[in-house]
């Protein structure tokens, strides 16, 4: 079955220029080497799929136990989800909503509805979405369940701000946070204290519905409290933490007057903490993570013939630093493919378009040799902000030589943070489209 679906969904192509990418060769070995490392990348977002994963899990529900059953969820790739659960529950679901970014082609769903929000920062949809999953859930009483589905992203797609912070005020400490270079869980901790519904929240609204929770982890150790802003977990982050990480990066006298008098009230005690406690009728389960890209690829490439080493499934660090490592640390040998996972730091400079991915493949091209081709790419096929979307690069060497007669300045580019206009002229932007899963980071390389 997975097998039967695989070959459907790559005769679809996720890779969009797949054979401009491998045109960009500069010899037989090296086009070689970039049509089967786009095929392990392909594999594994095909093997990643949400549907894939989300159907493993299903059997796990007994719908005779229920009287109603209701889906909600959120994330950039919670779409797919929703179409596996709306499958496998057919008649007995009752209704839902989801919050996503995007409606995935040929998709369709029936009975749960789709609501429209934004990323990387949130919008007035994500506030819509925010509103209607807790109307679902509050509305659940015993005897019924609730299945949440909730990938990365689902923070900016289902926003309720707490009383007197407004949604701009929300969206300017989101864009903060994202250029300050914090991490991940540094930003939940402030993001989880200006929501309604992120770190426990959405969990304790529940009331005494049966509240079983699927989650796609795009998170380097899939802390669950961390995945999403944690809606449905206990949280262990406090007022104080929110206050202390907005210190750190100097941002407590650029966040609006609102937001910092709420988190000053909270770290007082004059407002109410996030849930701390698991709640007893509140399930949660992780059906994906990096990991699962990572053995994916690992799975494609022992197909290929090559020997794959997986360098890690819980890639972290700083972006620039990350790749650079990966090359010095990799063995060099005859048909060997290096794969690790996860998601880096990076620190937003300027306001040039780029992402993670296209950073790290900018830091590593002056390292390459004859023959080597490095791939970094953003599972859910979105890396950064860019006129267009692209989910990461592919390079070799002639990267390097067309940036060498184009005298462009890789240094320069570098700090500036201008990675898409430097690889849209020298080429290697692989686009995909909005692919439908959110795992976090995949990176290839040969050596």
């Amino acid at each position: 079955m997975r097998k039967k679906w695989y070959n459907e969904r790559v005769s679809n192509m996720i890779i969009k220029n797949r054979q401009e990418l491998i045109g960009l060769a500069q010899n037989q070995a090296e086009k070689k080497l970039r049509r089967d490392l786009l095929a392990i990348l392909e594999y594994a977002l095909s093997m990643s799929d949400p549907f894939v994963l989300v159907e493993k899990f299903l059997s796990q529900i007994d719908c005779k136990k229920y009287k109603k059953i209701f889906v909600v969820g959120a994330g950039k790739g919670t779409y797919r989800m929703a179409m596996a659960a709306e499958k496998f529950l057919g008649a007995k679901l009752t209704g839902g909503c989801i919050s996503v970014p995007a409606v995935i082609k040929n998709g369709y769903l029936k009975k749960i509805k789709v609501n429209l929000a934004g990323h990387p920062l949130p919008n007035s949809g994500s506030v819509i979405g925010a509103q209607k999953i807790l109307e679902i859930i509050k509305g659940a009483g015993s005897g019924d369940l609730v299945l949440g589905l909730f990938s990365g992203g689902a923070s900016a797609l289902m926003c309720s701000p707490v009383d007197k912070v407004s949604l701009a005020d929300k969206i300017k400490v989101t864009e903060l946070l994202l250029r300050s270079g914090a991490t991940i869980d540094e930003m939940n901790a402030v993001r989880k204290h200006l929501s309604q519904i992120k770190g426990g929240w959405l969990g304790q609204a529940a009331g005494n519905a049966k509240f079983t929770v699927f989650y796609l982890s795009d998170v380097v150790g899939d802390d669950l409290s961390t995945v999403a802003s944690g809606p449905t977990v206990a949280d262990i982050s406090t007022f104080g933490d929110a206050i202390n990480v907005l210190s750190k990066y100097s941002l407590l006298n650029k966040i609006s007057s609102a937001v910092k008098k709420y988190l000053e009230n909270g770290q007082n005690g004059l407002r109410q903490e996030t849930p701390k406690k698991i709640f007893a009728n509140v399930k949660n389960i992780i059906i994906g993570s990096h990991k699962t890209l990572a053995k994916a690829a690992f799975e494609k490439a022992k197909q290929l013939k090559y020997q794959p080493i997986i360098i890690t499934g819980e890639m972290k660090g700083e972006t620039e630093k990350i790749g650079v490592e990966f090359l010095a640390r990799a063995a060099s040998g005859k048909k060997k493919i290096f794969i690790a996972a996860g998601e880096t730091t990076f620190k937003v400079r300027t306001k040039n378009p780029g992402g993670r991915n296209q950073q790290m493949c900018l830091s590593v091209l002056s390292k390459l040799k004859q023959k080597q081709v490095f791939v970094a790419f953003d599972s859910d096929g979105v890396d950064g902000v860019a006129p267009e979307q692209v989910g990461g690069v592919i390079i070799g060497t002639g990267a390097l030589k067309n940036a060498q007669k184009l005298k462009i300045d890789i240094i320069k580019t570098l700090k500036t943070n201008d990675s898409y206009n430097f690889f849209k002229k020298v080429g290697g932007l692989i686009k995909t489209g909005y692919v439908g899963t959110n795992l976090g980071d995949i990176v290839l390389f040969s050596k």
